[in-house]
């Protein structure tokens, strides 16, 4: 996966749907149409649908149903009854699927015990522990329909989580326990592996960049960026990290990853960060590898990049505050795109500080803020909705002003309470939903906080 071509797309699940009918009660005839016309109604931008060609009304049909939809690389199965059917069929199909399943009761006149049928089968459904969302409506019903939707692209991050590489490249920074990580619990939990590349591998890979290499990579680059601010050597410096953090990516075929960049880099790998970002590359600061975990499902979902931050100020009187960190804002989070201001990042912020930090503010947008923490046996994830909204920055670096609709310092102080991190994945779009419903799909336990 080259970060030089990959990007963040929004995650469009592909689903199977099956029509189930019992031929001998009231009704077969529309499963039988419904076949047909389901091609004609799913919301194709938002789903890739695979239907099955026929109605499915008997357990034989097991084998023939699993063949259609092997090759299919699906996320998750609706079965949807066209009529009433024998309920026990359709956990039987749902567990030789080994999907998360969409169960849709139709209100149709014409689907006749369609949803009294499916009623019967969600007892046996959750004693066999068999995942499933159970959606109540009509054919073209646009609400029905996006429930299918939240619980399909949930189905659907769990399922392109897995085998996702990230690199790690130092140790838990000094001061931040809230960021250690259980590495096989992730693995266990989503599929993810930690690949261990190391800070001394970083730094020479940083300072192996030829001066003429990053020259000529600034020259190709400058253009989008506003450094009369800064020195020329801060510049390359922070050039030479950027080249290096897209080699590791390149030979390590890594999705994501963090840098221990407190205290001793802080600055350094800022603008390899902000540019990995708006490549679908999702890199954290500090070490956070939870955090990089948080940012690639919620890129995923978005569609867009994600900001890696934390409050460093609260406005009580408004519910908002200021989601800030040293400069690694994507530009396509960014107000003003087109330009972005790179700062030498603060001597003062620690020792070793050294590099050039994008001075830029989020555009105003619905966001999402999300955190995992936990070890194995403790894992869990937190999120609150709120709006970026305009601000001026008054400090060097990159930052959000977050604005909620709820009591700000009353939720810090649950999070808090409830044992929740410092570090925010800030998404675009509200996603609290189907963050939910991936954690469930995960057994992950979830708390959405200021949602009343």
């Amino acid at each position: 996966m080259s970060a030089t071509t990959q990007r963040s797309h929004m995650l469009r699940p592909r689903l199977g749907m099956v029509v189930s009918s019992w031929p001998h009660e009231d009704g077969a005839e529309y499963a039988r149409q419904l076949v047909l016309r389901l091609p004609e109604i799913v919301p194709s931008d938002d789903l890739e649908v695979i239907l099955f060609p026929k109605p499915y009304i008997h357990e034989r049909q097991v084998p023939e149903v699993v063949k259609f939809f092997a090759d299919k690389n699906l996320d998750a199965v609706c079965i949807m009854p066209g009529n009433f059917t024998l309920d026990h069929i359709i956990p039987l199909l749902a567990d030789a699927l080994h999907l998360p399943a969409v169960l849709w009761g139709l209100a149709e006149n014409e689907a006749w015990g369609a949803l009294v049928g499916l009623q019967q089968t969600l007892v046996p459904f959750t004693e066999l522990g068999l995942p499933y969302r159970f959606v109540v409506g009509q054919l073209r019903d646009r609400k029905a329909w996006e429930k299918v939707l939240v619980y399909a692209r949930a189905s659907a991050l769990v399922q392109r989580m897995k085998g996702m590489r990230i690199g790690l490249m130092g140790f838990r920074a000094e001061g931040m326990s809230d960021v250690m990580f259980d590495e096989l619990a992730l693995r266990e939990t989503f599929g993810t592996q930690v690949v261990n590349v190391g800070l001394t591998r970083y730094t020479r890979m940083v300072e192996a960049v030829t001066d003429a290499e990053a020259k000529s990579a600034w020259r190709d680059m400058s253009s989008g960026f506003d450094a009369r601010s800064t020195p020329e050597d801060v510049i390359l410096y922070g050039v030479r990290a950027h080249l290096a953090l897209q080699k590791i990516v390149a030979e390590e075929d890594l999705q994501a990853f963090s840098v221990e960049c407190f205290h001793d880099h802080l600055g350094g790998p800022c603008l390899g960060k902000s540019i990995a970002n708006d490549l679908g590359v999702a890199a954290s600061c500090e070490s956070d590898i939870p955090g990089a975990l948080m940012m690639s499902a919620m890129q995923l979902l978005s569609g867009e990049p994600t900001f890696h931050a934390d409050f460093n100020r609260i406005y009580f009187e408004e519910n908002s505050g200021i989601l800030h960190h040293c400069g690694n804002l994507p530009r396509r989070l960014a107000a003003h795109p087109e330009k972005l201001e790179l700062f030498p990042i603060r001597a003062q912020v620690g020792p070793g500080a050294h590099g050039p930090v994008v001075h830029a503010t989020m555009k105003p947008t619905p966001i999402t803020l999300t955190n995992l923490v936990g070890r194995r046996g403790t894992l869990r994830i937190a999120a609150m909705e709120g709006e970026a909204v305009p601000y001026e920055l008054e400090f060097a670096g990159s930052a959000a002003k977050a604005a909620f609709s709820f009591d700000l310092g009353e939720t810090l102080e649950a999070w808090g309470n409830a044992g929740y991190g410092h570090h925010y994945a800030v998404v675009v779009g509200h996603v609290a939903r189907q963050t939910a419903g991936w954690c469930k799909l995960l057994g992950v336990p979830f708390q959405q906080f200021g949602a009343g």
